[in-house]
């Protein structure tokens, strides 16, 4: 029999978001996410082309966080290369948003003193949600897969599903949204929020948890060289900022130490980032 070509299409950031608040919730090691391991631990090994799965993963560098939070992704993004996973990077965009008028502030707008500024200043991601889109109608044209799992829960995905299993009916499509916010293991698919995603492809949804999540994760260090060469616009600034940096290994930037480990991290990766200009 011969088995099932696999494709796997990552929303990063919006898995993203449902990891980083149950990280803060529950300080629990989930951010270092090996994304082919927890596919083939959804995958049927007698079904399924495991070896051969195909995995994009889709996001982009925030630059209004700083440069620790740049590295700590780019750190992530390194770490999905060692299993062979292609990376698309979209880009964010500064959007200014209209202030509330006086009597319908809402939070945002309480929270700021300067009744001159008439705009709060958000940066949003862009072009993910495209280039995900585009790849699914793409694989689909040209006979790339037999099974696709998309890992999101966000239904601006609706038309695109809807559209590849127009063009091909043939093809499965599964969604493997981020799991709610939960320490819980059994979750209902009410609680996972992308009811119309999951009816767009006519499949039964994979629903993973948060401890299939910390299951799959990397090792805290990974052997593996290499650098970072990165340039950058600082907001607020016509300046480009250069971060160029060598390291001897990809260390997980999010792992919980225990108190008496935390220096000797430190010290660790002061050392890995011994070869450091910024500029």
């Amino acid at each position: 029999m011969q088995k099932k070509r696999i494709l796997a299409l990552i929303d990063g950031y919006n898995y993203y978001h449902k990891i980083n608040t149950f990280f803060e919730t529950f300080q629990k090691p989930v951010k270092w996410i090996n994304y082919r391991f927890l596919l083939n631990s959804i995958l049927n090994s007698e079904s399924d082309d495991i070896e051969n799965a195909s995995i994009f993963y889709f996001s982009a560098i925030s630059t209004s966080a700083g440069e620790k939070s740049i590295i700590k992704h780019l750190t992530f993004i390194e770490a999905l290369k060692t299993v062979n996973i292609d990376i698309t990077l979209g880009k964010f965009k500064i959007k200014d948003i209209p202030k509330c008028r006086e009597k319908e502030r809402c939070s945002a707008c309480r929270n700021i003193t300067d009744d001159n500024d008439r705009y709060l200043r958000r940066h949003e991601e862009k072009e993910t949600d495209v280039n995900i889109a585009i790849k699914l109608i793409e694989a689909t044209l040209l006979d790339q897969y037999d099974k696709c799992f998309l890992f999101s829960g966000d239904g601006d995905f609706v038309p695109a599903v809807k559209r590849a299993l127009f063009l091909k009916p043939e093809k499965k499509i599964i969604i493997v949204p981020p799991p709610p916010c939960t320490t819980e293991k059994d979750i209902p698919q009410s609680r996972y929020a992308c009811t119309e995603l999951i009816e767009a492809s006519k499949n039964k949804a994979f629903l993973i948890n948060f401890d299939k999540i910390e299951k799959s994760q990397f090792p805290n260090e990974i052997n593996s060289a290499w650098e970072i060469d990165y340039t950058f616009k600082e907001e607020n600034s016509k300046n480009k900022k250069n971060i160029k940096k060598s390291y001897n290994s990809i260390i997980n930037p999010w792992q919980l130490q225990p108190e008496a480990d935390k220096k000797l991290l430190e010290q660790k990766l002061k050392l890995l980032n011994g070869n450091t200009s910024i500029r």
